[in-house]
Order: structure tokens, then C-alpha cells, then sequence
């Protein structure tokens, strides 16, 4: 059969979930090598490179006294050329650290921007970041989310950051984690999706405003509107850590997919239609449906991280998402028969029942048109009752799994990794150095950020290929044509 690649673009959050460019390649019969391409050799080159920020929480040990759900579990990254220089630059967050922001020094090093004060946010107890054009005046904003008031900061043509939460009228108050943005009305302005982690009402002293997520529609003008009573109420109290923008069924508008922590909540994932304008007067404007258990995507879980991706090149979104203390979860899109859990068949072993998985993303780091996987890992030792002691948190290896181009994957975790596990959490990749290999840097809880070099097939034996492309929306579409596909 032939498989054609094609491109998608989508703005999430740098928190725990990623996506991102995925570039158009020929047939796989024409590529004879695939192969034969090298496993995965990721080198960290945080310190050579400049990337020192701290990552400091005021705890890593649960309580009686300092329970589970007390805690703000954040580490964010997000990668954006936020001076339009042509090489992308990092912001990273610090939980109660000040966040950093990274200028791109164009030779494999960062250096702190000096526009980083404006956004660091010192007082602030800092989770997520993402990164988009909300305006459309062609230089992407920065919006970050916190355990509290979140942030919208204006970027002034690559010259500096104001924050325009207020006017804006995006501070939600909630404990955020995620946000997404996408276009879901097709009127070329970025909405804006924010998930709250909370297990309302059993053990958060918080009132349902706060605990609940919020849809934000762009008015085009600088504005936001709470649009979030265009969702059912009862899916919105989930504890959610993962959400993006997607158009799974390939109708051409984006839809919405929500992975939920069941914690003491136990709301399940939420995959929400789009089902366009409200016609009949029955929708509030605009119509969305929860399709969640007609589709198969409602599985009820410690939900983490969230990858989107079309890893079995059937040009369709399937969906992969981490969990705690039980197996990660592969969901191949089926088409109009919904999704169907693959992850056994498609070689993904249980890790140990203590094991953590947090930020994931499909990602192709051998350029050999088929989408491999990554995912961060904590472990937790003694986990018990949420609100009973559930002990430290303690390194466990990230993984990295190759898709071998038949719809199944092998574990090509780098020797090292295993030997030398690090906390890690967030999760971000980019071609920071614009070599052709994709890159990525990784949060690791109360430590810092890794930055880490795709040295793979460096030598080029393999001799894969690849290609860069800048999409510029118009008309209907985006600044940045998030949501745009290439074939």
C-alpha cells in the first residue's frame, strides 16, 4: 500500500503535550533504507548551549501535611522564533522560580534574551507556556498558564512583551495546565482553550469557576469571550492535563480533545465535534458534540500527556496518551468507526505500576517519514491514597520508541538514559539548530532544562532527507495556518 505524508500544524501548550510540522514525503516504497537508520542518539548539550534555568518547587514529598492535591505538577517549555530571525528561541517556566526566556545565538548556543525580565514573572507560580499569533499582526504572543491568574503578553514586533491579560480578558483563575489554541470558527482568529487540573468537588477548596476549564473565543479586535457554555458543564469539571485542537475526522474544522486526570474525578477523556454554526438556534451559536464514547476516546484514566499524530501514515490523527501507575494508552483513528486501542499490538510493553508518564509527542527524529514516539517518566515510590502520604519523586527513564514503518514501534531508549535517569516531565521539540534533525528539551521537576542534540545518522550514512517549510496564512486562514495541511 502506499502511504503519502502530509503536514499538519497545531499550537499546544509546552507543557505536557506536543506537536507540531510534519512534512510531506514520497511513497515509503521509495525509501529503501528506512531500515537500516540508526536508533536514537540524543545528546545533552544544556550547558554548552547556555540553558541553565532552574526548575524549583517548594516541595517534592507528599504529605499528610502537604497533600497530592495541593501541588502544582508544571514544568513548561515552548519553543517560538519570537523575533522573527529565522532560528527558534525557548521560553521555559519555572514553578516558583522566575521564568527565562532564550535568545537563539544562530551557533548552537542560547544566550537569556534581554527582553526576558518583561516575561519572567518572578511572583508568579508558573506551569505551561504556548506560544501564538492571536492578532494576526505576524509575531507570536506568549501565553502562560499558572496556579492562579494566567498571562497573555503582547509581543511588540520582536522589541519587547506587554501584558494585555486584562484587556484581553483571558486571566482565567483556575490551576492551569494546558492550553490549546485553534480556530475553531474559521474566522482566521486563534480561540483558546484552558485546562484546569482539579478534583472538584472532593479535594480542592476552590468554587466550580475556578475548577473548571474555559473555551475563550477571539473577537478579532485584541478581545476574548468566555464561550465556554458552548460545551457541556459537567466535561468541563474534569482534571485535566492535556488538551489540543485537532481535526480528527477530516471535515476540514478543527475539533477538541481533552485527556483528563480521574484522580478523585473520575471524568474521562473528551473528544468534542465540532459540528460548526448553530443553525437551528439550538447550540448558543456554535455546536459542539461530545462523541467521546461513540468514537471509543472516553477512556477513563490518570490522563498526562497527549500525542497527536499520524504515526501509521493513513493520513488520518491517531491519539497517544500517557498515564499514571497503569499502561500508556495508543489510539489509532479508524475513521468513522471511531478509535480502537492498538497499544499492545503496536509493541508499547507495560512499564512498572509505579511509573509516571507526563509529556509525549509523535515525532520523526530519523527523518524517515514514519512518526516515532517520545515520552517523559517520573517514578513515584510508595503511591498510595491521593491523600494519604504517597512518598518522593524519583528519576525513572524517559523513553523512545522507532517506528519501524509497519504500524509498530521498538524501543530505542539511548543506553545512557537508562543508566542515568533524570525527573523528566515537559516535553518540546524544534530544529533549534537548523540542521535538519529535530531536537528537543525536556523539563525535569525541581531541577532544570535539558536540552537535547538529534546526533543521529549525523555522519548522513543513511542519507534520509528533509525540508522546511513556513506556511503564511491568509483570508480565512490564520497568520500562522495553524491547522493547515500540505500533501
Amino acid at each position: 500500500m502506499t502511504h503519502h505524508r502530509y503536514l499538519v500544524i497545531c499550537i499546544c501548550t509546552g507543557l505536557l503535550i506536543a506537536c507540531g510540522l510534519r512534512v510531506a514525503a514520497q511513497p515509503a516504497s521509495a525509501h529503501p533504507r528506512m531500515q537500516e537508520t540508526p536508533l536514537a542518539n540524543f545528546v545533552d548539550v544544556s550547558q554548552s548551549a547556555g540553558i541553565t534555568a532552574v526548575h524549583q518547587a517548594s516541595w517534592d514529598e507528599f504529605s499528610e501535611e502537604r497533600p497530592f492535591t495541593d501541588g502544582y505538577l508544571a514544568v513548561g517549555q515552548a519553543w517560538s522564533d519570537y523575533d522573527n530571525d529565522g532560528w527558534v528561541d525557548l521560553y521555559v517556566t519555572g514553578n516558583e522560580a522566575p521564568n527565562v526566556l532564550y535568545h537563539n545565538q544562530h551557533n548552537g548556543a542560547f544566550a537569556v534574551s534581554p527582553l526576558s525580565n518583561s516575561v519572567s514573572l518572578p511572583d508568579v507560580v508558573s506551569g505551561g507556556a504556548v506560544w501564538a499569533d492571536y492578532d494576526n499582526d505576524g509575531w507570536r504572543d506568549l501565553y502562560v498558564l499558572a496556579h492562579g491568574a494566567n498571562v497573555l503578553f503582547h509581543n511588540e514586533q520582536g522589541q519587547g512583551f506587554t501584558d494585555v491579560t486584562a484587556q484581553a480578558g483571558v486571566g482565567d483563575l483556575g490551576k492551569g495546565t494546558t492550553a490549546a489554541w485553534g480556530d475553531y470558527d474559521g474566522d482566521s482568529f486563534l480561540d483558546l482553550y484552558v485546562a484546569n487540573w482539579s478534583c472538584f468537588p472532593k479535594c480542592d477548596p476552590v468554587d466550580p469557576a475556578q475548577a473548571q476549564d474555559r473555551l475563550y473565543h477571539n473577537n478579532g479586535d485584541g478581545t476574548f469571550a468566555d464561550a465556554s457554555s458552548l460545551l457541556t458543564y459537567d466535561k468541563l469539571l474534569g482534571s485535566a492535563f492535556s488538551a489540543s485542537f485537532v481535526d480528527y475526522d477530516n471535515d476540514g474544522d478543527v475539533d477538541l480533545y481533552v485527556v483528563n486526570d480521574k484522580v478523585q474525578n473520575p471524568i474521562g477523556n473528551v473528544l468534542w465535534r465540532n459540528d460548526g454554526a448553530d443553525k437551528e438556534g439550538a447550540c448558543g451559536g456554535w455546536c459542539w458534540t461530545d462523541v467521546s464514547a461513540e468514537m471509543g476516546a472516553d477512556a477513563i484514566v490518570h490522563g498526562m500527556g497527549l500525542a497527536l499524530g499520524d504515526y501509521d501514515n493513513d493520513q488520518d490523527i491517531d491519539f497517544y496518551f500517557t498515564n499514571m501507575v497503569e499502561p500508556n494508552v495508543l489510539l489509532r483513528n479508524q475513521g468513522a468507526d471511531g478509535f480502537v486501542n492498538e497499544t499492545a499490538d503496536a509493541g508499547f510493553v507495560a512499564e512498572p505500576t509505579n511509573t509516571v508518564g507526563w509529556g509525549t509527542a509523535f515525532f520523526d527524529y530519523d527523518n524517515d517519514g514514519w512518526l516515532d514516539l517520545y515520552y517523559a517518566a517520573t517514578e513515584f515510590i510508595k503511591f498510595n491514597d491521593l491523600q494519604g502520604p504517597l512518598g518522593m519523586m524519583f528519576p525513572f527513564a524517559s523513553r523512545i520508541f522507532h517506528n519501524n514503518g509497519s504500524a509498530h514501534f521498538q524501543d530505542a531508549t539511548p543506553a545512557d538514559w537508562v543508566d542515568n535517569p533524570r525527573p523528566g516531565m515537559g516535553f518540546a521539540y524544534a530544529d533549534y539548530d537548523r540542521d535538519g534533525r529535530v531536537d528537543f528539551v525536556s523539563g525535569q521537576w525541581n531541577q532544570g532544562y535539558h536540552l537535547y542534540r538529534n546526533q543521529t545518522d549525523e555522519a548522513g550514512a543513511v542519507g534520509n532527507n528533509w525540508l522546511t517549510i513556513r506556511l503564511i496564512g491568509g483570508g480565512p486562514v490564520s497568520r500562522d495556518a495553524v491547522g493547515a495541511r500540505v500533501f
